[in-house]
């Protein structure tokens, strides 16, 4: 999935983690947690269903969409981290 930080524009890849729930952000190839009540400075630019599903079980319900948001399948590579 895609982050964009409201405050800066930024662009981050991020990934939910299973085990426990937590959300990784990536700047570069430096990751970092994003705690879920900083999810107010962030928006989801592109996920899957399946992401969007797994963020609000995981108590990211704070991350919203953003206005350009765009829904991708599974196995759509413009998402995926290289």
């Amino acid at each position: 999935m895609t982050l964009r930080c409201v405050l800066d524009g930024l662009l981050l890849y991020a990934t939910l983690c299973c085990e426990p729930p937590r959300l990784l952000a990536f700047d570069g190839d430096e990751p970092f947690q994003l705690e879920a009540i900083e999810a107010l400075y962030y928006e989801i630019v592109a996920a899957t269903r399946e992401e969007l599903l797994a963020l609000e079980r995981a108590c990211y319900r704070l991350l919203r969409r953003a206005a350009d948001f765009r829904q991708v399948e599974d196995d759509d590579a413009s998402t995926k981290r290289h």
